[in-house]
């Protein structure tokens, strides 16, 4: 009984916190309402189908976020589309009232790490994997798989076989093994 109360009372909230986030657009199968997730500027985001923003997550889409199909965004991951202007003569200090907006575009397929930033203007190529913790300030080519701070990339997934797994009936990691993970000790 406690648990389907809790679970009642967790639907009511998210369905509260979230009854007047409007996204641009959202395709089939996305998972992104958790109750510790931000949205700012939400009308400026677009999620494609699949995609995954695990709890903890900040979405500023102020100068837009375009998310593509079967991206997984684990727990707090932060995107930035907007930044304050600093580098020129400014009335005010650290920065001054200027706003600069760009836009963030993310691929198909791509895995962001656990408490990763990506910063302002910033493409990540299909198939990245962006590792736990990095901070994206620059692009991030296609099977890239960049970790650290700043974030650099440190080797390429096989293009072919991404290809190949990305053409196939069913793509998507969830749609082909569910939710259940297998622990392998290394």
């Amino acid at each position: 009984m406690t648990r389907v109360f809790g679970s009642l009372i967790r639907n009511l909230l998210k369905w509260w916190k979230f009854r007047s986030v409007r996204m641009r657009s959202v395709g089939n199968g996305c998972v992104y309402k958790a109750l510790g997730s931000t949205f700012i500027s939400p009308q400026n985001i677009s999620l494609g189908s699949n995609v995954h923003v695990g709890p903890g997550a900040m979405l500023d889409g102020t100068g837009g976020i375009e998310v593509g199909d079967g991206t997984i965004l684990a727990p707090q991951v932060w995107i930035y589309s907007r930044t304050h202007q600093f580098d020129v003569p400014s009335q005010a200090l650290p920065f001054d009232n200027v706003v600069l907006c760009k836009k963030v575009r993310i691929g198909r397929y791509v895995w962001i790490g656990a408490r990763s930033i990506i910063l302002p203007g910033v493409s990540i190529g299909d198939g990245a994997v962006v590792g736990a913790g990095a901070v994206v300030s620059k692009d991030v080519p296609s099977c890239a798989v960049v970790v650290g701070n700043p974030a650099r990339v440190v080797k390429y997934r096989d293009v072919g076989h991404f290809e190949n797994l990305e053409s196939s009936e069913k793509p998507f990691v969830y749609d082909k093994f569910g939710h259940a993970k297998v622990n392998r000790v290394l």
